[in-house]
């Protein structure tokens, strides 16, 4: 059986389990009022960020970060959403959602493993700003880049533990065993899900090839290499996915296939490092807490 028809089959059974994980209807009808923004209005955003508690007590916590705080605290959600602004609303909805997906514990850090995806999902959207994608949708990639990992653990926990024993914290081994324990690996059940999800095909497509983005040809291939540096960098930056890390001796290979991604998207290597510390500059902002 393909890769494709495997991904497709744990996906269905998963659904079928009431196990998949779904977007809020919330996030949905928010994503379609933004989806031209010039029509809408402050008051509707607030009032469908209202229909769900957790997602309004996100906001409202992000608006008092040191990212967005202006030295005043916020209570109110109007006012986090006006000083948040709505570019940013979007994203940090999905961020804020995406906490809240794993139903049940991974065999893995669930903490380490958000703070990763929120890390790459900051290098994507600086990365997609640097070269004229769509910086939205780079926040999505890196954010979303792994919900796969998930999908599978949930698919067999037994399983997956056997893919960790034999990754031995070594992640670039994690595909390779994930194939072989599953006949598919993430990238491929993390594409199958957002396309369940109605994601736009520049996520789709860029997640899908992430791990392997010079086989992607056409538009969507500056998605795939945006990803892939979104991941790349996170762990450039020391910070780990709770699965593995690159092991020191295989530095100098990876960063040969950074310099290469970089060529792809016409980024030189100092503009690359210094999205990277503006990233992490920010996520230390936003993962602070409320600013005093």
């Amino acid at each position: 059986m393909s890769e494709a028809s495997v991904t497709k089959e744990i996906v269905e059974r998963l659904a079928e389990l009431g196990d998949l994980p779904h977007v809020p209807d919330a996030l949905i009808k928010l994503e379609k009022l933004l989806a031209d923004d010039s029509q809408a209005e402050i008051t509707d955003i607030v009032n469908l960020i209202a229909m769900d508690s957790r997602l309004t007590a996100g906001i409202i916590f992000m608006a008092n970060s040191a990212k967005y705080s202006l030295g005043s605290k916020v209570t109110d959600l109007f006012e986090a959403v006006i000083r948040i602004g709505l570019h940013d609303v979007r994203m940090l909805a999905y961020a804020i959602s995406y906490q809240q997906t794993f139903n049940r514990k991974p065999p893995f850090s669930e903490e380490r493993f958000m703070q990763q995806a929120m890390l790459s999902a900051l290098i994507g959207h600086n990365i997609a700003s640097a070269c004229g994608l769509r910086v939205g949708e780079g926040f999505l990639c890196g954010l979303l880049r792994d919900i796969g990992i998930y999908l599978l653990a949930l698919e067999s926990r037994e399983k997956y533990q056997e893919v960790l024993t034999k990754v031995d914290f070594n992640i670039l081994k994690l595909a390779v065993m994930e194939n072989k324990h599953f006949g598919t690996y993430h990238a491929l059940m993390s594409a199958r899900l957002l396309q369940l999800w109605n994601f736009s095909q520049e996520v789709i497509m860029g997640v899908a090839y992430h791990h392997i983005p010079d086989k992607m040809k056409g538009e969507f291939k500056g998605y795939a290499y945006l990803t892939y540096l979104s991941e790349v960098g996170a762990f450039k930056l020391g910070l780990d996915n709770g699965i593995g890390e690159i092991p020191p001796d295989k530095w100098p290979l990876v960063d040969q296939k950074i310099s290469e991604s970089l060529a792809e998207l016409k980024i030189a290597q100092g503009e690359f490092d210094e999205i990277l510390e503006k990233s992490l500059t920010e996520y230390t902002h936003l993962t602070s807490g409320p600013s005093t």
